[in-house]
């Protein structure tokens, strides 16, 4: 059961993100647009997640190209994969957007997690010249949405320096504690 969600958990993501889609429309208010921006991101990246993995896209792309590992046992697996996405993207982003709710900061961070990410897609793809697994939703709608987020976060909020330094470095701290994460299952392997 395990290795199927290992496996599968990335499909799921698709029917998942309409329906926390669904959920944001009914449930947020139109007039609340910042806390909507906030939550729209899970959904967004939901769908950001089922181009990454759903079809092995992903994985392959970072061994092969990255890692350089043809085939054997990939230092980013199924398991690792699972990992590094469910307890950020499915616990912890629904979390503090829920948490924003009681104060709007702590949805800060989410938007720059989402710009962040999508641009380390474009800057792969810029670099090798190619397609990689997630940029086609980062493109259309993790940089705009992400960066609409933030000018209007930054436009109906005066945000303390202190906030916006944060966010910005908890996000940029998750992507390298997930970058470490897959740098040390990599050297594991060798």
């Amino acid at each position: 059961m395990v290795n199927w969600l290992y496996r599968n958990w990335a499909k799921l993501s698709v029917l998942l993100a309409i329906v926390v889609a669904i959920i944001i429309f009914v449930l947020i208010k139109p007039e609340n647009i910042v806390i909507f921006l906030i939550w729209i991101q899970i959904p967004i990246y939901l769908l950001h997640q089922f181009e990454e993995h759903a079809g092995d896209g992903f994985k392959n792309y970072i061994n092969r190209k990255v890692f350089l590992v043809e085939e054997g046992d990939f230092p980013l697996n199924d398991k690792n994969i699972f990992w590094i996405n469910i307890p950020i993207i499915w616990i912890l982003m629904p979390i503090f957007a829920s948490l924003s709710s009681l104060n709007v900061m702590f949805g800060l961070w989410i938007p720059y997690f989402a710009v962040f990410n999508s641009l380390s897609h474009v800057i792969f793809s810029i670099r090798s010249r190619e397609y990689n697994p997630g940029l086609i939703v980062s493109i259309v709608l993790g940089i705009p949405v992400g960066i609409y987020a933030l000018i209007i976060f930054y436009s109906y909020i005066a945000v303390p320096t202190i906030i916006s330094i944060l966010s910005i470095v908890f996000a940029l701290m998750l992507h390298l504690i997930i970058f470490g994460y897959i740098k040390m299952k990599y050297n594991k392997k060798n």
